[in-house]
């Protein structure tokens, strides 16, 4: 595994910059912090056999905080390739970044589920529907070969759909139910979106795209309810050549 020096005062990672790895502290102490309100607060502070940059693996969102060396640091640095390795040949190295993850998805979730009900209280009544078929289709060249020229009927929620992964080993952090076979310049983040049925509504849930995902002309802040009827879907840019239709009925 790779392995970096940090000294005292470097910035290790800067608040909004990408990254796809985590970093496992060997020897010395890292700082997390943010600015609230123009002051600086301190999350915590990390110590050695500490993990940080977790969520990099899953997402390809901006880091969310800064994390600064508050002494001389030896890190392991955990990439995507090297976790998916590690999980074929040595997985219970991997249970304390595991543990990790499950820990900050599980905040995560209760944070979306805070927004979904206040998103669910300021849609007007007639958005409920009890019973609803959901049909998803292509709209250009790009998003009908995706799905073999044909419309789909989603009927097993949430319906999960990201890049496919050009690798013939393992990815840990692939789960989709609809692979897009994107080109880099990529507008398609491994796990991009996707569409769940919340209490009688339908709702679209960007998953940490890079590019983010855009929904009825408007990029979606975390998540969006769908309309009854059409609703247009961007997969990344507004350039990206996958587009897509979803009608619900």
């Amino acid at each position: 595994m790779e392995r970096k020096i940090f000294r005292k005062g470097d910035v290790i990672i800067e608040k909004g910059s990408y990254g796809s790895c985590a970093y496992i502290i060997e020897s010395g102490k890292v700082e997390v912090t943010d600015l609230v309100d123009g002051k600086k607060m301190v999350f915590g502070v990390l110590v050695a056999g500490q993990i940080f940059g977790e969520m990099g693996l899953v997402e390809d969102q901006p880091r969310s905080a800064m994390v600064t060396a508050v002494e001389d640091v030896q890190l392991a640095v955990l990439t995507r390739d090297r976790f998916n390795k590690l999980f074929e040949e040595k997985p219970k190295v991997l249970l304390p970044i595991i543990k990790a993850l499950f820990e900050r998805l599980r905040i995560a979730n209760k944070m979306l589920l805070g927004k979904n009900t206040r998103c669910r209280d300021a849609v007007e009544h007639k958005g409920f529907r009890q019973e609803m078929i959901v049909v998803f289709s292509g709209i250009n060249t790009a998003s009908m070969d995706a799905l073999d020229g044909d419309e789909i009927e989603i009927d097993k929620f949430p319906f999960k759909v990201g890049r496919e992964q050009r690798s013939d080993g393992v990815d840990v952090f692939s789960d989709n139910d609809l692979y897009l076979q994107d080109s880099s310049p990529f507008n398609v983040s491994r796990n991009h979106f996707l569409i769940d049925r919340v209490e009688g509504r339908c709702v679209v849930v960007d998953r940490g795209s890079h590019l983010g995902t855009i929904v009825n002309g408007k990029r979606i802040d975390a998540q969006q309810i769908l309309n009854i009827g059409e609703n247009k879907i961007i997969v990344g840019q507004e350039i990206s050549p996958f587009v897509f239709k979803l009608e619900i009925r």
